[in-house]
């Protein structure tokens, strides 16, 4: 009996700090893990708060923008929410009708609004003219040696080309074919430049590279576009500037905002800021247009204008409304 006592005394003496030691440390490992799952639950809380929140902000953005716009609202009717993908750089497109102030406008958007480049389409198309280019080959194969400078030059005589190109629209219509790819690629390749440059920069306030393009409606480049903005002008203003910047009279500012009215009316179809062409209807409610900035007053007003619209998320194709 009295060895099977101290048997028993032996056994509490070696178990007992065991038990204890085993009941603290699943003490202490439940109230880690019930911590652990208050926080994670709060953090998951805060997450899903902030995504609400973003999407109400969206769709605010979204039902001011209808409110602003019947034409965008309906344009947009089959259209989900998506999210922007984040720091992604952003291409969008800018184009108007002569004394528009499209250049403007986007030399405004660099300078003043932070976006981090702009590309001169009509500018780089000069490009395409270089003697031994490739296009300057096709342009040749298509209307032929007369257009060259001389026979033994391999330069283009513009004049001879325009005179050519300007009165027949069926030729005018050859030549962007071939010339418009070209000028595509080289656009394509300026961009990749500059998103090269911007990786090792500061960042910008607005991760966009501008590209602006008098006939940019008329190119089919939407699918490398992530939103399409035309800026827009009254007929008098537009004749008021070619006059004050050109040195036009105001028939020849009428006669060439009439021309171009021929290939695409991208400037006002009466006055006032409300009134916009059958064409330019008919784009954005095909979606293809996706803001529209009237620049008829101060360059102060046209900043302001183009700032807020910058901040509209729906003035981009990757958030759009329903």
């Amino acid at each position: 009996t009295l060895a099977l006592q101290l048997t028993s005394i032996t056994m509490v003496t070696f178990f007992l700090p065991l038990l204890i030691i085993t009941w603290t440390t699943l003490h202490s490992t439940s109230a880690f893990l019930s911590t652990s799952y208050v926080s994670t639950t709060s953090i998951s809380s805060s997450c899903r708060s902030t995504c609400e929140q973003n999407t109400k902000l969206q769709h605010q953005r979204c039902q001011n923008r209808q409110s602003w716009s019947p034409l965008f609202s309906a344009a947009s009717e089959d259209h989900e929410i998506t999210t922007p993908l984040v720091s992604k750089m952003k291409i969008l497109g800018i184009c108007g009708g002569i004394g528009s102030g499209k250049s403007t406008a986007c030399q405004l958007m660099v300078d003043k609004l932070g976006c981090v480049a702009r590309i001169d389409a009509d500018k780089l198309a000069h490009c395409v003219y270089e003697p031994g280019s490739q296009s300057l080959q096709d342009i040749v194969a298509e209307f032929g040696n007369d257009i060259l400078q001389s026979n033994n030059s391999a330069e283009i005589d513009r004049q001879k080309l325009g005179a050519i190109v300007f009165s027949d629209p069926k030729a005018m219509s050859k030549l962007e074919r071939i010339v418009w790819p070209h000028v595509r690629t080289k656009i394509e390749e300026r961009i990749d430049e500059i998103t090269a440059e911007y990786e090792s920069s500061t960042p910008s306030e607005n991760e966009i590279i501008i590209v602006e393009a008098a006939l940019l409606l008329e190119t089919d480049w939407h699918d490398m576009l992530d939103g399409l903005w035309v800026v827009q002008a009254s007929p008098s203003v537009a004749v008021q500037r070619l006059m004050e910047n050109r040195g036009l009279t105001e028939e020849d500012a009428m006669v060439r905002i009439r021309a171009q009215q021929k290939r695409r009316s991208l400037l006002s179809k009466d006055e006032g800021s409300e009134c916009i062409s059958d064409e330019l209807r008919d784009e954005i409610q095909k979606g293809i247009v996706t803001a529209v900035v009237t620049n008829d007053a101060t360059m102060e007003e046209l900043q302001k204008t183009l700032e807020s619209t910058l901040c509209d998320a729906a003035a981009f194709k990757t958030v759009s409304c329903k």
